[in-house]
């Protein structure tokens, strides 16, 4: 079963400071992993079954609220990660007895307008339609052929 440790809207910062703020919520968790070090790197499972390795730091001073740093910047980057994204880190316990952590990130839907009417569009569905290669072909012939 698996344990939500992060479930969070990201916020401006999250996005342009190349780190990620941990909810104090979260801090006990993460106190257990970094085990009297100021950072950690976890290996990080994400929708596509892509392993990422993030840092998890927290600084030594009273306040040592942890953030990701190290892999957060990448992340963001190549997953188009925008304000509003909710963030979903999680962990369960593999098969031998090891920890593995997953990153799970719900689009914001993206707001459009034409002619003052909203448009939404959902960046989850893909952007183009895959034909079923059992469905039939039609062909549609656009010149006219004149007969002689």
């Amino acid at each position: 079963m698996a344990l939500i440790l992060i479930d969070k809207r990201l916020t401006r910062s999250d996005i342009v400071h190349n780190k990620l703020a941990v909810p104090t919520s979260a801090l006990p968790y993460f106190i257990g992993i970094l085990q009297e070090r100021h950072y950690a790197d976890l290996p990080v499972i994400d929708w596509t079954g892509q392993v990422r390795q993030f840092r998890i730091y927290a600084r030594p001073a009273v306040y040592n609220k942890p953030v990701f740093t190290k892999g957060w910047p990448q992340f963001v980057r190549e997953k188009g990660l925008r304000e509003g994204d909710e963030v979903i880190f999680s962990f369960n316990q593999d098969g031998d007895g090891g920890l593995q952590y997953r990153i799970l990130v719900l689009r914001r839907p993206q707001l459009f307008s034409l002619s003052g009417d909203p448009i939404i569009r959902d960046f989850n569905e893909p952007a183009f339609i895959v034909p079923d290669p059992a469905a039939p072909i039609y062909e549609l012939d656009l010149f006219i052929q004149n007969s002689v």
